[in-house]
C-alpha cells in the first residue's frame, strides 16, 4: 500500500522552529527556554497548539498516554513530540 502524500503546510518561523526543537519528547518549559524567536509563553503555546491542529506534534502527559486526550489547560504538565507527518515535513523543508 503506498503512503499517501501529505498536503505541504506554510508554517510560520515560531511554529518550524518549536517543531524542530521536538524530534524528541520535550516538556513545555524546556520549549519556551530554548526558543529563541519568541519569549511570551503564551504566544508558544499558541504554536504549539497549531502544530498539534495540523497533527505535527503530539502531546503526552505523565497521567494519561493517550495521545488523542489533550487538556491544553494543563499545557505545563505535557511534553510534546513530532508526528511521523512532522518529522516528514522538517524532511521536506530543512
Amino acid at each position: 500500500m503506498e503512503r499517501k502524500k501529505s498536503k505541504m503546510i506554510e508554517l510560520p518561523e515560531l511554529e518550524m522552529e518549536v517543531l524542530r526543537l521536538c524530534i524528541f519528547s520535550e516538556s513545555f518549559e524546556s520549549i519556551v527556554s530554548e526558543v529563541q524567536t519568541e519569549k511570551k509563553a503564551s504566544v508558544i503555546a499558541d504554536a504549539v497548539k497549531n502544530l498539534i491542529h495540523y497533527k505535527l506534534l503530539v502531546a503526552a502527559n505523565d497521567f494519561n498516554t493517550l495521545s488523542w486526550v489533550y487538556d491544553s489547560d494543563k499545557m505545563r504538565e505535557s511534553s510534546f513530540k513530532a508526528t511521523a507527518n512532522g518529522v516528514e515535513w522538517m524532511e521536506l523543508n530543512i
